[in-house]
């Protein structure tokens, strides 16, 4: 049986899910990736296989909006409304409903999204970004040269064809970039060994895989392109500079995740780094992020500081 039982918040434009193990500890909000992905398989995971029993903390999910349970918008969805969105159930959670929030979550996208949430709002509460680089053009030249890896065995003349597109990176402006890798959109799609690149424990990727057929809650593709055409439409979009902020944050990368990692990042002594995750870290070494999370709480607690920021 679960230590979390699950309560839905009644809300019109919004699916909340408070998952609460002790009332008497505080929440820590969770915010999902994407874009247009839900929170329903990490939901599924906590309410039924016992994940984050070492958690000293209560748990909210929630889907964005527009994706999984939340209601359907009428109009393109923005990472800028996005954004907002997290201002308002930061609000609602904290003030309207009176939740004990300590702490927000951002993994991969959602990662960003909670990075510009601090830039552009003064909240003053601590920040666990998992499965992020400092730019939002790292995983998309990293997917690009996937596309094109993919591209030279399976369809030459398509590879010729995008190749003949490339100038030193150096002299391409980042809007065609954009253009190549919405073009090889299609290519994303079809390469169905893509997923190895997202996940190193291979029974958690067949387990998550499951777990997404069986609640069918499909990435909301409308949602996707939307958020993601913003992202990648002006340069002052593209930074995920983590390290510049002054609240309190623990950066964690899985060792596997190619998608978001590189040289760099593996030798960045201020991210986590855990050697036998990918890209679901929370989740392929989730005791690990338990006892992670439980530390970093804790530190704050005793007020231990390296220059402005919170790390372990």
């Amino acid at each position: 049986m679960s230590k979390f039982k699950k309560t839905i918040l009644p809300h019109d434009d919004f699916y909340i899910s408070m998952l609460t193990k002790d009332a008497n500890n505080p929440y820590l909000l969770f915010i999902h990736g994407g874009p247009g992905f839900n929170c329903g398989v990490l939901e599924y995971l906590i309410e039924h296989d016992n994940l984050y029993s070492s958690l000293n903390y209560n748990v909210i999910l929630y889907d964005q909006r527009g994706c999984g349970r939340s209601k359907r918008s009428s109009i393109p969805v923005t990472h800028r409304q996005n954004i907002t969105d997290l201002n308002f159930l930061f609000s609602f959670l904290k003030h309207g409903e009176n939740i004990n929030l300590c702490g927000l979550i951002g993994h991969s996208y959602g990662a960003k999204l909670l990075f510009d949430f601090y830039g552009a709002f003064q909240i003053c509460i601590p920040g666990i970004f998992l499965s992020t680089a400092d730019s939002v053009l790292t995983p998309r030249l990293n997917n690009l040269m996937l596309d094109l890896a993919y591209l030279k065995k399976n369809n030459a003349d398509a590879y010729q064809e995008a190749f003949s597109e490339l100038n030193e990176l150096a002299e391409m402006a980042p809007e065609k970039i954009w253009k190549l890798t919405e073009k090889l959109a299609p290519v994303f799609q079809q390469n169905k060994d893509r997923v190895y690149f997202y996940w190193s424990n291979l029974s958690f990727l067949k387990k998550t895989q499951e777990i997404q057929n069986m609640i069918n809650l499909p990435i909301s593709q409308d949602v996707f392109t939307s958020v993601r055409q913003e992202l990648y439409s002006t340069e002052k979009n593209y930074s995920v500079a983590i390290h510049s902020l002054l609240i309190p944050y623990l950066w964690i990368n899985g060792f596997h995740d190619y998608i978001m990692n590189g040289a760099v990042n593996a030798l960045d002594k201020k991210i986590r780094l855990f050697f036998q995750s990918a890209h679901y870290p929370h989740i392929e070494e989730e005791k690990k992020f338990c006892d992670s999370v439980n530390k970093f709480m804790t530190t704050l607690k005793f007020g231990i500081t390296n220059e402005g920021t919170f790390i372990i």
